[in-house]
């Protein structure tokens, strides 16, 4: 027992008050300014566009995010994946609906079977995006 306490005793004496930016992908719980852009901006689009969706539709969308919100929490996106995503959240920002949806379309077409749940969810929202 004295073994495993005596590293832990250590750590917070060793780290810096604020840790190098290559620490912070090696914690889970801590997400990269990308990610913290990516969920507050699906959060926003979400708001945005569900609004204008049945409702039926809009909460299947928001609970299909929920899987995109656990996945990015649980450090369960690739940095590539991330990169494309914050790049469609920029797209419907500006309500550019046809660059959105060709990222959606590629994101679709390379990573379906890891993230399919919510990029159905990305598909609906820049749907009703072209409608708006």
């Amino acid at each position: 027992a004295p073994a495993p306490a005596a590293p832990q005793q250590q750590q917070p004496a060793a780290q810096p008050a604020a840790p190098p930016p290559a620490a912070a992908p090696a914690q889970p719980a801590a997400l990269t300014q990308e990610q913290k852009y990516i969920l507050a901006t699906v959060g926003s689009l979400q708001q945005r566009v569900c609004g204008a969706m049945q409702k039926k539709m809009a909460e299947d969308v928001g609970k299909k995010l929920q899987s995109l919100t656990d996945k990015l929490n649980g450090n369960q996106v690739s940095a590539d994946v991330c990169a494309q995503l914050a790049q469609w959240c920029q797209a419907m920002e500006r309500n550019d609906v046809a660059a959105a949806g060709h990222i959606q379309t590629a994101l679709t077409s390379s990573v379906w079977d890891e993230h399919g749940t919510w990029l159905q969810a990305t598909k609906r929202m820049v749907d009703q995006a072209k409608k708006m």
